[in-house]
């Protein structure tokens, strides 16, 4: 009986190893099924100007290749992915479906979205704002990035995400002129005037225009050095003259108008040649370029 009872335990004990060792094989195909994603950044190609950080957060949508872009309904939507160092993760498990798939996505994360086709974005109106633990920067939370992806087949290898900037960046350089004397100041503030900070987007393609409804406003740059400063600005003509930069220093106000055509995912350069008497501070508007890094 002592005999009879050790095989049937040992019957047992093999046939729940056999049953945890299928499990095991099961859970790992599942873990390879896991939807992942890794990027491309537009200055590699972010906001840092470099590349993104860990613990940066994007939005992700996706439908099937057949199916246009809804609110809801999705295959995914707005799933939050957290960046690793290298590769994006869900801050959940999600499994590929059979089939071929389209993937948008676009950062920085936004908790709710209430219209795919007129999604409202504001650049911050101080850009100059350090980032904090549990919060980015104004330059870095202004720099919208949007990426799109069609004809994914499911795999274990992650998806790539390939960014691309979709606002408009504005470059300011400071100059002297001969009049000039000494350095260029280290307290210099730079100011964009009349410009709308709200944006509206299409999730599906991309564009970006700037919100009808929203009324102009002065923004802040992001100092780089004490003659380079920048900004994310939503994409906007500005078709007749009227005060467009403003330079601050030592308690001297340098004000100049200007037209300007901000061009989405352009780079404008704005050079401003100071002088001794703030009258005769010139400024020369570039073209732009696109893009921009």
């Amino acid at each position: 009986m002592r005999i009879k009872g050790f095989l049937l335990l040992t019957a047992v004990v093999a046939t729940l190893a056999a049953c945890e060792k299928e499990s095991n094989v099961e859970l790992s195909q599942d873990d390879a099924n896991i939807i992942s994603f890794v990027s491309i950044h537009p200055s590699q190609t972010k906001v840092t100007d470099t590349n993104f950080e860990v613990n940066d957060a994007i939005g992700v949508y996706m439908t099937l290749a057949d199916s246009d872009l809804q609110l809801g309904g999705n295959e995914m939507n707005n799933e939050k992915f957290i960046y690793d160092g290298s590769t994006w993760n869900a801050t959940r498990k999600m499994y590929w479906n059979e089939g071929l798939h389209n993937v948008y996505a676009y950062y920085p994360y936004v908790g709710t979205v209430n219209d795919i086709e007129d999604f409202t974005f504001t650049v911050a109106l101080d850009q100059n704002s350090p980032a904090s633990a549990d919060k980015l920067g104004g330059y870095e939370s202004s720099d919208f990035l949007w990426a799109s992806t069609p004809g994914v087949e499911g795999s274990e290898d992650p998806v790539t995400l390939t960014f691309s900037h979709r606002m408009s960046k504005v470059l300011v350089k400071l100059t002297k002129s001969e009049d000039y004397e000494g350095d260029i100041p280290s307290d210099v503030e730079v100011y964009i005037h009349n410009t709308v900070p709200v944006a509206s987007i299409s999730l599906s393609t991309g564009d970006v225009s700037k919100n009808i409804y929203a009324s102009a406003e002065t923004i802040k740059t992001r100092k780089l050095t004490n003659s380079e400063y920048t900004a994310c600005l939503v994409p906007q003509n500005i078709e007749t003259r009227r005060p467009l930069v403003e330079v601050v220093t030592s308690g001297v106000s340098y004000l100049m108008e200007g037209k300007i055509s901000l061009k989405q995912g352009y780079m404008h350069t704005i050079v401003i040649e100071l002088s001794k008497n703030p009258d005769q501070t010139k400024i020369e508007i570039g073209g732009g370029i696109g893009g921009w890094n």
